[in-house]
């Protein structure tokens, strides 16, 4: 190993050892801590950067035949509905497990052997097996088992497929434009994966858990979200748009007491907001819900492109779907996100003090965000290849679509962004700007 590699080895054990010292502090604190998801992300990165600077060849493809096998193992588990055989407390036996699931008891003890090398299930006595805490969640939050499934049946067989979909060129362009998508290869479908979705709800399901967990953490829209000035805002009204949970809401509410929250889910997140609640509280409800102080958070359901019925909010977060593709004119995504930036710039225009905050997950340039944000922006970009010969919309698009929205009296403007070294969301903060006239 190099001088240069052993310096950066040097910095990942460091990473690693100050991540231990938070944990070491905060142990007493909820998991879901600001604090402690900021340490458990700096010690996965460090540790990941670690195994790929000590990795060999041999070790590169002993880990990527683990990991395939993990996959399918975990496929098969959730195909025969395994995980809800086996008790969240305690333990319960292979051959009860085998019996109730319809399987060979040889089999499961296999495919249990594997995940547990993860994990993921383990036997706390022969032939016995038992939850772990990386288990448990898949039962207790089917949108975990929702995104697993889409990654073994659609994203990788998809995936499997990119050589054979991929088009010849010419010096580097295409020399004709790709005929079928890795997907419709894959499935021997001319169906294309977004009419697919349409007709079938499981695979639309699956698809949003997938693209929900995958990319970026509630966590960190709350703390891009934690760089705007709060506390200026009084008593004020904050308007959530389109958001996948009531969990940046309640953060918020909980530091911010005089602030009042409604929160608009559409009709495509409402069930992942109550599935991805993992605490174990009732999901939201129209009315709302109130904290153990009595503060409110107002619940609604409003489409997306539909008119904004709350006009008197002093802040408007709006959340742009994940499955966001490139924009193109025509296409009904940008018809829709241009519909949602109008039905506001109306409210900014009558209300000079009010401001637009767009939170999407777009592609960051290379070198700009860490390496764990970087593979996972990767992932979703594949992703948009293999299932809809796509990409993702970035950011040049993204205000381009915001800037072009205008009424003959002004138009939108970008006036802050909010941008964080370990994750790919991004907040752009916007007003309505008058025209001029002399």
């Amino acid at each position: 190993m190099g001088s240069t590699s052993l310096r950066e080895a040097e910095t990942y054990i460091k990473s690693l050892a100050e991540a231990g010292k938070v944990f070491a502090i905060t142990e007493s604190e909820s998991e879901s801590s600001s604090e402690v998801q900021h340490a458990r992300h700096c010690a996965l990165a460090a540790a990941s950067g670690l195994q790929t600077l000590l990795s060999e060849p041999n070790h590169f493809i002993q880990r990527l035949a683990h990991h395939i096998q993990l996959l399918s193992c975990l496929q098969w588990l959730g195909e025969f509905q395994v995980l809800a055989f086996i008790p969240l407390m305690g333990s319960v036996s292979a051959r009860d497990v085998a019996d109730l699931a319809g399987v060979p008891e040889s089999h499961l003890c296999r495919i249990v052997r594997l995940t547990a090398t993860a994990g993921f299930l383990h036997e706390p006595q022969p032939g016995h097996f038992a939850h772990t805490p990386l288990s448990a969640p898949f039962v207790t939050n089917l949108s975990y088992l929702d995104a697993v499934m889409f990654l073994a049946e659609t994203a990788a067989p998809a995936a499997l497929q990119m050589a054979a979909a991929t088009p010849s060129s010419t010096g580097g362009a295409l020399a004709e434009p790709p005929a079928e998508s890795a997907y419709s290869l894959a499935f021997h479908t001319s169906r294309t994966f977004q009419s697919a979705c349409e007709q079938r709800a499981k695979l639309q399901r699956q698809w949003h858990a997938y693209l929900h967990w995958t990319g970026d953490e509630g966590d960190a829209i709350r703390q891009l979200l934690s760089g705007l000035d709060w506390s200026s805002l009084r008593n004020a009204r904050i308007v959530e748009v389109g958001a996948e949970s009531t969990e940046t809401a309640e953060t918020l509410a909980t530091l911010y007491p005089a602030l009042h929250f409604v929160v608009q889910l559409s009709k495509t997140r409402a069930s992942m907001a109550t599935a991805s609640r993992s605490t174990g509280r009732p999901g939201p409800t129209e009315a709302g819900i109130a904290d153990e102080s009595g503060r409110r958070i107002s619940i609604q359901r409003r489409a997306p492109g539909t008119p904004q019925p709350i006009k008197d909010g002093a802040m408007y977060i709006l959340h742009l779907p994940s499955s966001s593709p490139a924009v193109r004119s025509a296409s009904p995504s940008a018809s829709i996100i241009i519909a949602d930036l109008q039905a506001h710039a109306a409210i900014l225009r009558e209300k000079p003090s009010a401001m637009l905050v767009v939170v999407s997950d777009l592609p960051p340039k290379s070198g700009a965000v860490d390496e764990a944000a970087e593979a996972k922006a990767c992932v979703r970009d594949l992703s948009w290849l293999q299932l809809m010969n796509e990409r993702a919309m970035d950011i040049g698009e993204l205000m381009d679509l915001i800037t072009g929205v205008e009424d003959g009296m002004g138009h939108l403007v970008v006036v802050n962004k909010l941008l964080s070294r370990d994750s790919t969301k991004l907040a752009l903060c916007v007003k309505y700007q008058a025209r001029w006239v002399p």
